[in-house]
């Protein structure tokens, strides 16, 4: 099997968990410290898990090349360092803080997606997100020196049709989500697709950064993203204790000091709700595996290639999702077209599969012609040699 393939396969299964983990948790309704019920908004908290997550891939670096550097007889070690090291390349010239930038986008951005997702359906957010290939091509053209061709215009604006037709969609269902939103009036889901969007555009220029730092520095993935990590740990702890006393209005307000993120309410939240700890977990482990992989296809081959694939994590949230009736023919007719548009980004449209059928076609007729069996219409039979010896 490709490890192309694997890895993609991890991608797409590991972020589809993020994103109906932190919607179950969305629902969750938990008692505040005033005594009242609110919904489990904290985005800031799904923030720093997530940077967490990142965090265990520095642990798990260190631990392979202590385990390898102590064990001098066990090839099994050597190989695996080697693999995950790479002490003949230019990983020592990897400078921690090439990744201090990306981790201040991303955790900026993912507040704002974890707060866009409080107030919008997980299909929504999820195809929403595909915004960010918009941006990190006009960004890759910017700071990679990348040039865009008119396919890759014509799929930008194609991509933004399909986001046009979701977000209306979204308005157009305002009161069909009457039992899945905390908020069901469309200044509320508006406010959360455009977070969405801001939050995609932090995303579209931190991927360029992630590529070109990773593709010059050449770093270990495991290193890249756990000292992403340890940065966006940092900065979202300053932000969270920022976050807990900044006043808020609706809708960002649902809580007993009507704070942005309120702590106080989160330690009560926690208590005697084993299912919203060991969901939490989950979470943390599976941003663990999502951005490790997502480093490593930056670096394998470029951003836009994890945002190909991560345009696919619709189809598994809906097959997880267990409320059918949202999606609709208009939802289904967005999706398709946005990923036409990210289709076209990367190549031609239909190009592959018609070159394909040519070179299917192509081949069979060669067998033809160098089958030894093939004879030409209306040709005489050849003679054999007593027959010519004979004459």
């Amino acid at each position: 099997m490709d490890h192309r393939f694997f890895l993609s396969a991890i991608f797409l299964v590991s972020g589809t968990f993020n994103v109906l983990v932190v919607n179950w948790a969305n629902h969750q309704q938990v008692i505040g410290s005033d005594g009242k019920r609110h919904g489990f908004q904290h985005p800031v908290v799904f923030t720093l898990l997530m940077f967490l997550g990142e965090f265990l891939c520095f642990v798990i670096f260190k631990v392979i090349r202590l385990i390898a550097s102590r064990s001098e007889n066990s090839q099994i070690i050597t190989d695996l360092d080697s693999i995950l090291t790479e002490e003949d390349s230019t990983s020592r010239e990897f400078s921690p803080l090439s990744m201090l930038l990306p981790a201040v986008l991303d955790a900026v951005a993912s507040i704002l997606l974890f707060t866009g997702l409080y107030f919008t359906n997980p299909t929504s957010f999820q195809m929403i997100r595909g915004a960010s290939t918009i941006f990190a091509g006009v960004f890759s053209a910017i700071f990679l020196n990348h040039t865009l061709t008119g396919r890759q215009w014509l799929a930008i604006f194609t991509i933004s049709c399909a986001l046009l037709d979701i977000i209306y969609l979204d308005v157009l269902r305002v009161k069909d989500e009457q039992a899945t939103l905390p908020f069901t009036d469309y200044k509320s889901i508006l406010t959360g697709d455009l977070l969405i969007i801001i939050a995609e555009i932090l995303h579209g220029l931190q991927y360029v950064c992630e590529e070109k730092q990773l593709k010059t520095s050449d770093v270990v993935p495991l290193q890249a993203a756990g000292w992403q990590g340890i940065f966006g740990l940092v900065i979202t702890s300053l932000l969270a204790i920022c976050l807990n006393f900044l006043p808020s209005v609706r809708p960002f307000n649902d809580s007993s000091r009507a704070v942005f993120d309120d702590w106080s309410d989160l330690v009560l939240a926690l208590t005697g709700k084993p299912s919203l700890i060991l969901a939490l977990i989950g979470f943390a482990i599976s941003c663990a595996s999502y951005n490790f992989v997502g480093v490593f296809i930056t670096m394998d081959s470029s951003s836009i290639s994890r945002l190909l694939v991560d345009a696919l994590r619709p189809l598994f949230v809906w097959m997880f999702f267990w409320d059918w009736n949202n999606i609709s023919p208009g939802v289904i007719i967005g999706f398709v077209v946005l990923q036409m548009g990210i289709k076209l980004y990367s190549q031609a449209l239909f190009l592959d599969s018609y070159r394909a059928i040519v070179a299917c076609w192509h081949r069979a007729c060669y067998e033809d012609l160098s089958s030894e069996d093939a004879v030409a219409p209306n040709s005489p039979p050849e003679e054999t040699d007593e027959q010519q010896e004979g004459l």
